[in-house]
């Protein structure tokens, strides 16, 4: 399967991409899409974008936190990004 997205402002097309999905993930694209909503705004629903943990480190400098705090925010990121085991 074949599906072509493109993407709009204001009436104007900013850019287009064809991407292929097998039906399995077609499917399951469609039943997480909910009434009136469109193939972009479920795709940008469910498929968060990455967390920028430089940004997010910058930000956490200006605030206090307990040296508990710290731990259990550095353990939670380290777990995040463990190496997935997904084929790609």
């Amino acid at each position: 399967m074949r599906v072509h997205a493109w993407m709009r402002t204001g009436g104007k097309s900013l850019a287009t991409k064809t991407i292929s999905i097998d039906l399995e993930a077609y499917r399951r694209l469609t039943r997480v899409r909910r009434e009136n909503e469109s193939f972009n705004q479920a795709i940008k629903r469910v498929v968060r974008p990455p967390l920028d943990v430089e940004a997010f480190l910058k930000e956490l400098d200006k605030v206090s936190m307990s040296p508990r705090a710290v731990a259990a925010l550095e353990g939670h990121l380290r777990r995040r990004h463990r190496p997935s085991n997904r084929a790609r």
